[in-house]
């Protein structure tokens, strides 16, 4: 016994109380350590990130149990917390996770994913946000913050290679302008790879990266009270975009949809070459403009946020994914946002806190949406329309919101506090939606336009949390909270009575039980909660065939849905420069009331809701003499199987639902970075054992269209920083 208790002590001594062990986060608007946010909140700082060579959103998913990322390309993502999501991507319906830019929300799906560079910190909340946060979200958040202008003259440059003829560039600068007046930053990126499909038709190769951009950030301070960041950044995306493996149904394996009877497409047997009619083509264009003020005054800080963003992009590809001609699709979107968000955040000391018993928070919002979508389906000699035969669905959308919010934390005690807030949300839409056809097949058969009149969905939110934190290292919680999703427009109508089907809002009623603990002088952290939502009206997007036999893509609201859960997070550092972290997630999700008239889904699994999730990641430091080191990284992401779309895999619910369950899979990455003074030196791979997964699936009628995630990659990264 005396040899354990020496060497725990010693243990202790090695790895004392540091303060840079603490992740600042400023998820609840005010900075705080992690541990001490009573809710749960995953974060990765640039160290992190950096580690773990996180190149967009999608990349941090499998590093936070409960988080799936998936999609059709940059313009399609979708993103699931907790089994909660949304696959649509178009102006008329709203993210699930909502994701946040310096405090600017992307209202836009198309516009989430993007080149993640220049990064201070990445922080994915866990449930309904909407008493803090501008834009109200159901599922979670997803905050990026990105490095601001320093006090000193900075500069950082980074180039790398890797297979697939990849290469990226990255350079920033930053410092005093005018003394500590004006300070600022600049950073500029350009990341490019050869797509990992190969057409075997062409020769090209679908599924790359092409992307440039850049940030510049203003810090200006004109009084000692007063705080202004300006952040501009602009983002271009060209190449090839997405394609996937034509898979059929049980009943025909070369089904295609509105492809003609009795053709047999060319097929092959590796799902990363595969033969189609045309090449993908994809360009997309982001501006986008941060303005923040920081008024600070004994009472607290008064803030405004001012954003606009710009958005355009198409996406022109064989649809069908065949060697055979039946139908390209063309899709071309422009949005333009704009919002605006006003709050005050009570001082901890200041008058208004009444001495210390109470901190606050209340804010207005505006958010505006002007957007146009449209999708051309252009037929070809294969298809039962014909060569030539041409659809158009097109839509106009126009969403105004207003939100006031606000919570209260009241330090009844040294120890206990208890948080309440409410957030009332007022959302206008209107929409425009049409059609054009050339002939009475396959798609629109007619041309028609649906003028929806403005539509209005409002919803009051409340939130209630009580905390009880004993000393620093210990925080026990319970909370509960009301969520909410506006409801919307139909995504490509095919008739005026699909194009008048406005889908209801969600509802969920949050429950959530959690403790942050810390132990051995900060050297082990083991944080865990446990969850319950009960959902009414979940907006669920399936490609159906109507008795008249078209085959729209349709939202419709499941009547009620319900998911528990449990997640454990653990770090443990047991000797200086060597962390490992272990993270778990436990999901059921369940459609209890979901019946589309002919099928009934209730009681099956819920899609994109993984039972099981389980991430493990481990740095390393040796240190090598004088002023360079060696550092390890490693990291295992594990998801059980689970379902992209409802009916669980089971035939019984279609032909082509047993192809649209995805078995469990295991992606690892490992970094090897070595430091030497200003420079460093990376070898890095990913998805190291060359694992088969799909990102996502598009179940059409007899037919699946599967999208491969990124096979194993590796490359080389020269870093310098001063």
């Amino acid at each position: 016994m005396p040899q354990v208790a020496f060497a725990q002590d010693q243990a202790a001594q090695d790895t004392a109380a540091d303060p840079s062990r603490d992740i600042v986060v400023t998820a609840q608007r005010r900075a705080e350590r992690l541990q001490d946010v009573p809710a749960t909140i995953s974060a990765l700082d640039s160290k992190a990130l950096v580690a773990a060579g996180v190149m967009d959103i999608s990349n941090i998913a499998p590093r936070v149990p409960g988080f799936y990322a998936g999609g059709f390309g940059s313009a399609r993502p979708q993103l699931y917390i907790r089994g909660i999501g949304t696959r649509q991507f178009d102006p008329g319906s709203e993210s699930s996770v909502g994701v946040f830019v310096d405090e600017s929300y992307l209202g836009r799906t198309g516009g989430v994913l993007g080149a993640l560079k220049d990064i201070e910190r990445v922080e994915v909340l866990k449930g309904p946000q909407g008493t803090l946060y501008g834009r109200n979200t159901i599922a979670g958040a997803v905050n990026v913050i990105t490095k601001g202008p320093t006090d000193d003259f900075q500069a950082e440059a980074e180039a790398g290679v890797g297979n697939y003829d990849s290469y990226n560039l990255f350079g920033a600068v930053s410092g005093p302008i005018a003394g500590d007046v004006i300070k600022g930053r600049i950073a500029a990126w350009r990341t490019k790879q050869q797509g990992y499909i190969t057409n075997l038709t062409t020769g090209n190769h679908p599924q790359g990266v092409n992307n440039w951009g850049g940030r510049l950030r203003l810090a200006i301070e004109p009084t000692s009270t007063i705080k202004i960041d300006l952040i501009g950044e602009i983002a271009r995306d060209t190449g090839r975009s997405f394609q996937g493996e034509s898979i059929g149904s049980t009943t025909n394996p070369y089904g295609i949809l509105l492809g003609r009877a009795g053709l047999v497409p060319q097929l092959s047997d590796d799902p990363y070459k595969q033969y189609y009619t045309t090449d993908p083509l994809y360009d997309r264009k982001i501006d986008a403009f941060t303005g923040k003020i920081n008024w600070a005054t004994d009472v607290g800080d008064f803030v405004s946020v001012t954003s606009y963003r710009k958005m355009t992009y198409t996406d022109d590809r064989d649809f069908d994914n065949t060697s055979l001609d039946v139908i390209r699709q063309i899709s071309n979107e422009d949005s333009k946002q704009f919002s605006q968000e006003l709050r005050f955040v009570s001082a901890n000391d200041g008058a208004l806190s009444l001495g210390g018993l109470v901190d606050w928070i209340v804010g207005v919002y505006f958010y505006k949406d002007k957007s146009y979508h449209e999708d051309f389906f252009r037929y070809g000699a294969d298809s039962v329309a014909g060569a030539g035969s041409v659809d158009q669905t097109f839509g106009h959308y126009d969403t105004k919101s207003i939100a006031g919010f606000g919570q209260a934390t009241f330090n009844i005690s040294n120890e206990l506090k208890f948080t309440a807030g409410a957030r009332y949300t007022e959302d206008r839409k209107k929409a425009t939606l049409g059609g054009r056809t050339t002939d009475t097949l396959p798609l629109v058969r007619a041309d028609f336009d649906q003028v929806n009149p403005t539509k209005k969905f409002t919803s009051f939110d409340p939130k209630f949390v009580l905390a009880y934190q004993p000393n620093r290292d210990l925080n026990f919680y319970a909370s509960f909270s009301k969520g909410f999703k506006s409801g919307g427009y139909q995504y490509t109508p095919l008739t005026a009575a699909q194009a008048a089907e406005v889908f209801d809002p969600e509802k969920i009623k949050a429950y959530e039980i959690g403790v942050k603990s810390t132990w051995l002088n900060g050297a082990l952290q083991t944080n865990a909660a446990v969850f319950r939502y009960d959902y009414s009206n979940l907006q669920v997007s399936r490609v159906t065939q109507l008795p008249d036999g078209s085959t729209p893509s349709l939202i419709t609201n499941a009547g009620k849905s319900r998911i528990k859960g449990a997640e454990l997070d653990v770090t443990i550092e047991p000797i200086r420069d060597f962390r490992v972290a272990v993270a778990y997630a436990y999901t059921d999700a369940k459609y209890l009331d979901y019946s589309t008239g002919a099928l009934d889904f209730s009681g099956t699994t819920m899609v994109r809701a993984p039972k099981h999730s389980v991430n493990v990641s481990s740095d390393y430091t040796i240190h090598t003499g004088g002023d360079s080191d060696l550092t390890l990284h490693g990291d295992v992401a594990m998801l059980s199987d689970f379902f992209h779309e409802p009916g669980q895999g089971e035939l019984a619910y279609g032909t082509t639902i047993p192809f649209t369950s995805e078995d469990g899979y295991v992606l690892s990455n490992a970094r090897v970075t070595f430091r030497t003074g200003q420079w460093r030196l990376s070898a890095w791979v990913q998805n190291a054992f060359d694992v088969n997964y799909r990102r996502t699936v598009l179940a059409l009628p007899g037919q699946v269209i599967s999208i491969y995630g990124q096979p194993r990659t590796y490359g080389l990264t020269l870093g310098w920083a001063m």
